[in-house]
C-alpha cells in the first residue's frame, strides 16, 4: 500500500513538473518578438516604393515593362506598340541598408537610389507597430544633350511607412517631396509635395492583390495633370516575383508615376504593364 501511494504521488509530481515547463516555454515564447516578415511581396507595390528590401547579399533585378495608352485600340495593338522600358540593379548591402541604379526609356533617365530601413514592426511586441524607411533617389534625364548638367536632375525623398494588419492585409503610407531644378512653363514650383497610400491583399500563398496612389498636396498647374494610380497582383514563381498591373501613367520613376499621370478610364486612356522580379544570392 506504501509503495503504491509512493508510485502515486511521483508520477504527480512528474506530471505537474512537466506542466509547469511547458507553462515556462510557452511564456518564454510570448516574451520574445521577432520582425515581421513579408508585409509586402516585392519592393513595389505597383508602381510605389514598398517597405521590402533585397535580403542582405542579395542582388534584384528587376524589369518594369508599361506599354502604350490603349486608347487608340486595335490600331496600336492596345498599347503594345509603344511600350517604356526600365531595368532596375538593386543590392541588399544588409537587412537594413540597400543601393540600386537604374535606366528608363523614358527621357533617357538613369537613376541612383538608397532605401534604408529604420524601425520594424515586430510579432509579439506593441512597439513598434509599423515599420518604416527612407527612400532617396537621383534622377539624371539625358534626353536634352543641349541642357546643363544641373537642369537635369531630380531628386526624390520618401518616408515609407507600413503596417502588416494581418496574415491576409497589409497598408502603408508615403509622404513624397519631389524637387526639379528644372520646371517647364505650365509648373509653379520646383518643390512638389504628395501623400501616397498602398495596399495589399493576400489571396494565396504565392497570389495577392496590390494597389497605390498619390495625393497631391499643393496645387497642380501642369496641363492634362491627373493623380495617379496603380492596381495589379503579385505572382511568385520561386526565385521570380511577377506583377501584372493597370495604371494611368506610363513612366515608373517617382517624378514620373507621381507628377506625370495623365490617363483615365474614360475612353481607355490607361496603361497595362508588368513588372519582373529575379533575386540572386551573391
Amino acid at each position: 500500500m506504501i509503495k503504491a501511494l509512493i508510485v502515486i504521488i511521483f508520477n504527480i509530481t512528474i506530471v505537474l513538473s512537466q506542466d509547469n515547463l511547458l507553462t515556462l516555454l510557452d511564456e518564454k515564447d510570448l516574451d520574445e518578438s521577432y520582425p515581421v516578415q513579408g508585409t509586402f511581396k516585392a519592393t513595389r507595390i505597383v508602381n510605389a516604393q514598398s517597405i521590402e528590401l533585397p535580403r542582405k547579399g542579395t542582388l534584384e533585378f528587376i524589369m518594369f515593362h508599361r506599354f502604350g495608352s490603349m486608347a487608340n485600340g486595335f490600331y496600336d495593338l492596345y498599347g503594345l506598340d509603344n511600350a517604356a522600358i526600365r531595368f532596375d540593379l538593386n543590392l541588399g548591402l544588409n537587412n537594413y541598408f540597400s543601393f540600386g541604379f537604374g535606366r528608363s526609356s523614358l527621357k533617357k533617365t538613369y537613376d541612383v537610389y538608397t532605401k534604408i530601413k529604420f524601425l520594424s514592426q515586430r510579432t509579439g511586441s506593441p512597439t513598434p507597430p509599423f515599420s518604416s524607411a527612407f527612400f532617396f533617389k537621383t534622377e539624371i534625364m539625358t534626353s536634352d544633350k543641349n541642357e546643363v548638367f544641373s537642369n537635369r536632375l531630380i531628386y526624390d525623398l520618401q518616408l515609407l511607412i507600413a503596417r502588416k494588419i494581418n496574415s491576409k492585409l497589409s497598408l502603408q503610407l508615403i509622404p513624397t517631396i519631389i524637387h526639379k531644378n528644372l520646371i517647364q512653363k505650365d509648373e509653379t514650383s520646383n518643390t512638389l509635395y504628395s501623400m501616397g497610400v498602398g495596399g495589399r491583399i493576400k489571396i494565396t500563398n504565392r497570389f495577392s492583390i496590390n494597389g497605390d496612389t498619390f495625393f497631391p498636396l499643393g496645387k497642380r498647374n501642369k496641363e492634362n495633370f491627373r493623380q495617379s494610380w496603380g492596381v495589379g497582383c503579385d505572382i511568385e514563381t520561386g526565385g521570380h516575383v511577377f506583377q501584372l498591373l493597370l495604371t494611368n501613367v506610363q513612366g515608373s520613376n517617382e517624378s514620373a508615376y507621381i507628377e506625370d499621370a495623365n490617363g483615365t478610364l474614360k475612353n481607355m486612356n490607361i496603361y497595362f504593364g508588368f513588372n519582373i522580379t529575379r533575386s540572386f544570392t551573391l
